[in-house]
């Protein structure tokens, strides 16, 4: 009789299972409709029924949100080092500024083009000077954010999530970005736990949060 009603237990939970299975199974199908139909081609059925198999127990959930936590602190590190630098600059060009005007007016007239034109030329090599250092700080942020994509993106392959592996493709990241921006829900149901987002910084944008690399056919 035990035996009976756990294999009646083990009948009724594979029936739940199939159920949630279908119904994630239903939920990305209905989403992938809104992408681009270029994007939609890459998105099999086979794809994502492998994508609600791996969302079923909710473990996936807990390793993006891991996943998302590390990123958000990453980006909030490299926004307050790009900060800082901007603050450096505002100062230096602000002593600058204070220093010509000091000489300016302690100078003869007679030799004041003379400042003017070496001060100028101050100037230009000190914009010069910041240009690189902003240079130099923006390509350490990408490389930053390029090295957190890869990490997620290898989490999310070794954790069995269908189509995610690392690459650098910039064609694949466009698309990958949208797809999985849109289709993967999170678990209280809402639209997406890996949406895109801005870093809080002038003229700095993150690279796509946990980027997928949608599997797609050799030579696409």
């Amino acid at each position: 009789m035990e035996r009976y009603a756990s294999a009646l237990e083990e009948s009724a939970d594979g029936t739940r299972q199939q159920e949630r299975h279908y119904q994630l199974l239903s939920a990305l199908q209905s989403l992938v409709k809104e992408l681009p139909s270029s994007f939609q081609q890459r998105l099999s059925y086979t794809t994502l029924s492998d994508l609600a198999l791996a969302l079923l127990d909710g473990t996936v959930f807990e390793i993006v949100q891991g996943l998302l936590e590390i990123q958000h602190l990453t980006e909030k590190s490299l926004y307050n080092q790009r900060l800082r630098l901007q603050n450096e600059h505002r100062v230096l060009r602000q002593a600058l500024r204070q220093k010509h005007l000091e000489a300016q007016q302690s100078c003869r007239p007679h030799n004041l083009p003379v400042l003017q034109a070496a001060q100028q030329r101050e100037l230009e090599a000190m914009e010069h000077r910041i240009r690189e250092e902003q240079q130099a700080m923006d390509r350490k942020i990408i490389l930053e954010l390029d090295r957190k994509v890869a990490d997620q993106q290898s989490t999310l392959e070794k954790a069995g999530v269908a189509g995610f592996y690392v690459t650098t493709n910039p064609q694949v990241s466009t698309w990958a970005c949208l797809a999985h921006t849109n289709v993967l829900p999170d678990p209280e149901g809402s639209r997406s736990v890996m949406g895109g987002r801005k870093m809080e910084a002038p003229s700095m944008t993150s690279t796509c949060p946990i980027q997928g690399s949608w599997a797609h056919p050799v030579g696409s």
